[in-house]
């Protein structure tokens, strides 16, 4: 009779059929473990254009300052932002502006909350944008109908973005966390508000204004067909705008501002000019004074939060609002949104796209008709 070699029992067919799945399996994890050309050529490009920037914006990033930006926000920022000279000097203004804008919390704190505050948003206090119910403490907007409605260039955040959608998202966590509200438990809901949530679905960035209610210009209906052209017109000549976040601020206001710089498309400066020659009637004094900011305001600090005592903490919510300040800017930079549009907006009520208003928008496509600003890939 025949023996049987080592071994010849143990490799049943079943056992044959099991060790061939299990190597094949192995063989599958070990492709998809390799990462493919396309992910190194990827990174080989994200990394040369990183090397290829103004190193000024690095030197800005990484000073030694409270608000220095965190290192992974660096690099999120360096792999897109311009490396045209024209451009770049451009984000590097942007970027320069938005750490002098860190600073003010550093230096005054929220200063908003002090009895002898001067801070304000368009001249309006918080006594004059809210009501708290006295019991509750439930916050409502005061709302001011307006003679002559502000005349805005605004850029919308499109609603359906899922930069819209972080953006919200982040905003609730975080705020809830360092600005609970009264009578809060789990810092997201309670019976008193501290926090002013700006509606997702109207996120904007103020480009420019041909009225506002510091400075009116009335006109004619006829008149305002015209300023609509004329816009039309200036917004037509300019590429869409791929903008990133850089960070987020907390003004001595108490507004929460998401800034943003540009990767490609229009530059802010530009369109901002093109509109001052297509408005020769718009106030000289505009609200937004610095012609490249790029800037949300995505909530408002309404009440500075409590201590373990029930009294209002020392700092005034200062030191609150640095460490929200970390933890947005943290999650935030580096997320992208495409503008496709500006609006020509009417505001019936005084700042109605903040504060839940009426307002009549009239869409302005960028259409880069005269190459305004680079062109999107």
């Amino acid at each position: 009779m025949a023996k049987a070699r080592p071994g010849a029992r143990y490799w049943t067919a079943r056992r044959k059929r099991a060790a061939a799945r299990l190597a094949l399996v192995v063989v599958v994890l070990a492709l998809f473990s390799i990462p493919a050309p396309r992910y190194y050529e990827r990174r080989r490009q994200r990394l040369t254009h990183i090397a290829a920037l103004d190193p000024h914006f690095r030197e800005e990033w990484e000073a030694d300052r409270p608000w220095r930006l965190p290192g992974s926000c660096e690099s999120r920022l360096g792999a897109v932002l311009p490396l045209d000279p024209t451009a770049a000097a451009f984000s590097l203004e942007r970027s320069r502006l938005y750490g002098e804008f860190a600073s003010g919390l550093e230096a005054r704190g929220l200063d908003v909350f002090s009895r002898a505050s001067s801070s304000s948003t368009q001249g309006l206090g918080l006594s004059d944008l809210f009501d708290f119910h006295p019991r509750s403490g439930r916050v409502t907007a005061r709302l001011h109908r307006l003679d002559v409605p502000v005349r805005a260039v605004v850029l919308p955040l499109p609603a359906a973005s899922a930069a819209a959608a972080r953006i919200h998202r982040t905003t609730r966590r975080v705020l809830g966390e360092h600005f609970p509200g009264y009578g809060s438990k789990d810092g997201l809901a309670g019976h008193g508000d501290s926090v002013w949530y700006q509606d997702p679905a109207v996120y904007h960035f103020s480009v420019y204004h041909a009225s506002h209610h510091l400075a009116e210009v009335r006109v004619t209906p006829e008149e305002e067909r015209s300023e609509a052209a004329a816009i039309a017109a200036a917004c037509a000549s300019m590429c869409p705008v791929r903008a990133v976040i850089e960070r987020v601020v907390v003004a001595p206001s108490g507004a929460v501002l998401a800034l943003w710089n540009v990767e490609a498309g229009a530059e802010p400066a530009d369109l901002r000019a093109a509109l001052r020659a297509a408005l020769p009637d718009s106030p000289r004094q505009q609200i937004v004074k610095d012609r490249a900011i790029l800037h949300t305001t995505v909530a408002r600090l309404l009440r500075p939060p409590l201590g373990p005592m029930g009294a209002v903490v020392r700092d005034g919510g200062a030191g609150a609002a640095r460490a929200a300040v970390a933890a947005m800017t943290a999650s935030l930079c580096g997320t992208e949104a495409t503008l496709p549009v500006a609006w020509f907006v009417r505001e019936r009520d005084k700042l109605a796209l903040a504060l839940g208003g009426e307002y009549e928008p009239e869409t302005m496509p960028f259409a880069c008709e005269a190459g305004g600003g680079r062109g999107l890939e």
